[in-house]
């Protein structure tokens, strides 16, 4: 062995000096918190985790509905958690927050863990500030999900005063990004906080109803955005043939008689850390539901209890096999002797939340195993 320090000691000693230029010392919090959906979390490892993550797309695809189902499990799952929404926006509607699930609050003295601040602002630096001095916080123990909603909505403060004229040749916003991102990727992962922004895509489309546009990938945001996500999800926008009619075996849509009760989010995970890049899925959406149950886990069960042949159905009527019986029994749960239509397979499960949250636990862990 060579005389004088060793690598080890130099690299210590290095560390000790320059420990406030480093997260070294710190330690990693993980987790994984639920999409909403059996599909989305079994393409994702489970959920998402900590980090940033950039969901993209044309209006109406499900944006902000999925964040905010993020936001509603994070809430509910994560320790000692707080949310904060940027309402960029107008889209935070009473409606949508009924739906959500979320506890949102306007006064920082409501803010409390569990609940969800809401900053209503455009300006890109009041925005990016915000969420940095929260991540720099190391006295408390919070962790944060934050939902920017949209980087469309922001502008930088010194473009506020310029004409409309100039707009073209502005790219302020996409620069205040980068630097947000260079100055808080490592700490905002590390430390057990999640980033959600949104963004618009520019894209050509005649009618939504028709097909599907040709360019779903061109973001607004800059590139940075891009490069320091964990997960980029693209959510593409809903056709004719998504919709779920209350009898699919009626493909005529009549408003008594066979209503549209729903229809399928299709997303591609065009970025992700676990080797699910360029996946695409689908889940199902249900209408005229409440706080927070609008994705319909029920429904993706039940495909399942029929993939898995846990199930059989004889005309309208559905039985259990002896299998899907002996697992229940085992885990004490109880499933009616035969039930009349999908319909009513979907009520079971919605009545029966115990029984609907182990068979969602369960496929998880047989699909993942």
């Amino acid at each position: 062995m060579s005389e004088g320090p060793q690598p080890n000691d130099i690299l210590g000693n290095f560390l000790k000096s320059n420990k406030t230029d480093h997260y070294n010392f710190e330690k990693e919090v993980d987790y994984k918190v639920s999409s909403g959906s059996l599909q989305f979390d079994l393409n994702m490892n489970g959920g998402f985790g900590p980090g940033l993550h950039r969901f993209t797309g044309l209006t109406e695809g499900g944006k902000t509905s999925e964040a905010l189902e993020v936001m509603k499990n994070f809430l509910n799952t994560v320790e000692k958690p707080r949310g904060l929404y940027i309402k960029a926006e107008g889209r935070l509607s009473p409606e949508v927050r009924k739906r959500s699930g979320v506890k949102f609050v306007w006064s920082a003295d409501e803010w409390v863990d569990g609940t969800c601040f809401v900053l209503e602002t455009n300006i890109y630096e009041t925005a990016m500030t915000c969420i940095k001095q929260l991540i720099d916080d190391v006295k408390n123990p919070q962790k944060y999900c934050f939902i920017l909603d949209s980087v469309d909505g922001l502008t930088a403060k010194n473009d506020t005063a310029k004409g409309f004229d100039e707009f073209a040749k502005i790219a302020s916003g996409a620069s205040i990004a980068a630097r947000w991102c260079a100055q808080t990727s490592i700490a905002l992962g590390k430390r057990g906080h999640m980033a959600i922004f949104i963004s618009q895509v520019r894209s050509q489309m005649k009618d939504k109803y028709s097909k599907e546009p040709d360019n779903v990938g061109l973001a607004t945001g800059g590139y940075a955005l891009q490069h320091y996500a964990n997960t980029c999800i693209q959510f593409q926008p809903r056709i004719k043939a998504d919709l779920i009619l209350q009898n699919p075996s009626l493909k005529a849509i009549d408003e008594k008689k066979n209503p549209i009760i729903g229809h399928f989010a299709k997303v591609l995970i065009a970025k992700s850390p676990n080797e699910k890049s360029n996946v695409r899925l689908s889940y199902p959406v249900r209408y005229n539901r409440s706080g927070g149950n609008s994705i319909w886990i029920e429904k993706e069960i039940v495909d399942l209890l029929y993939a898995w042949e846990f199930v059989e159905k004889k005309g309208s009527w559905i039985k259990p096999t002896e299998d899907f019986l002996d697992l229940l029994k085992e885990n004490k749960l109880d499933f009616p002797e035969q039930i009349q239509g999908d319909n009513n397979l979907f009520k079971v499960l919605d009545e029966n939340r115990d029984l609907c949250d182990f068979l969602m636990k369960y496929f998880k862990e047989q699909i993942a195993a």
